[in-house]
């Protein structure tokens, strides 16, 4: 039977995986979970992996170089549309062939406007006066996301803003918590920065770039023609511009616009190419 795990973003997974079984047989679609905790690498024994993987989960992507070398994986490069140039030129092309990019989650900061002098950079949020006053999600993920990024561009002073943010709930509660005045200060991706309930959310795209969360897929080789429907499909402008205007997340295919927040701020992102990020997440 051929399995194909779908792990995509929670803002825009259930209307894309309803999409997708309506493609494929449903009972080879395999839809996990991941938002709370680590799951396993993918497996280097070809009987055992799945024809098709979309994830953004750092547990799997961290593992790219033993999966390349494994032999049982193949590009996709000549099955799908190529990358938009915008997006291509900040290195978001994977050398080894192994990761199809769907999208990049920026992941930003958020304040509550009856704050005064708020922040505008990840530097900012250093100043002793935020100490307990930042909240940021719970998720395992998203934690050593920022302990990653953190620690790549502020060096030692990263164990001061550790010390600074609390971690606790998903990235709605933390929305919800900085607009009620719980915190000031919020980490999120940028799904969850849109206009809270009494609209005292305010996004901060920090001057540094915001943080970047690649999706991607991953094809066994000699994957299945379902599989290959469904890689197709994620990368159409169909499903992009759902991407894009739903899950408010940077879109791949070069004719789906920009959501607005990302077009305003000139795509900046905090990303120095694919070596980097597997070097770096698979220190954390």
């Amino acid at each position: 039977m051929n399995i194909i795990d779908v792990g995509l973003p929670v803002s825009v997974s259930r209307m894309l995986v309803q999409k997708i079984q309506t493609m494929v047989p449903k009972e080879i679609v395999s839809v996990r979970r991941i938002q709370e905790t680590e799951v396993d690498p993918l497996s280097t024994i070809k009987d055992e992996i799945p024809d098709l993987t979309t994830t953004h989960q750092i547990s799997i992507m961290k593992n790219r170089d033993q999966m390349a070398s494994s032999g049982h994986y193949t590009s996709q490069k000549e099955l799908v549309p190529g990358m938009r140039e915008d997006v291509a030129a900040k290195g978001f092309i994977d050398s080894s062939g192994l990761f199809t990019l769907v999208c990049v989650v920026p992941v930003v900061i958020i304040y509550n406007r009856q704050i005064d002098n708020p922040p505008s950079s990840w530097q900012d949020l250093l100043d002793p006066r935020w100490i307990g006053r930042i909240n940021a999600p719970s998720p395992i993920i998203l934690q050593k996301l920022m302990k990653f990024y953190a620690e790549s561009l502020l060096g030692e002073k990263a164990e001061t803003l550790f010390k600074s943010i609390v971690l606790d709930g998903l990235p709605i509660d933390v929305n919800k918590k900085v607009n009620e005045g719980i915190f000031d200060i919020g980490i999120v991706s940028l799904p969850f920065s849109r206009a809270s309930r009494d609209q005292n959310v305010t996004l901060c795209w920090p001057k540094e770039g915001a943080f970047a969360l690649p999706q991607v897929l991953i094809q066994k080789d000699g994957a299945s023609k379902e599989a290959l429907m469904v890689s197709n499909y994620l990368l159409s402008e169909d499903a992009q511009k759902f991407i894009s205007d739903v899950g408010v997340m940077i879109p791949v295919n070069p004719v789906v616009p920009l959501p607005h927040e990302v077009e305003e701020n000139n795509m900046s992102l905090y990303w120095k190419g694919w070596d980097w990020f597997i070097s770096g997440i698979n220190k954390v």
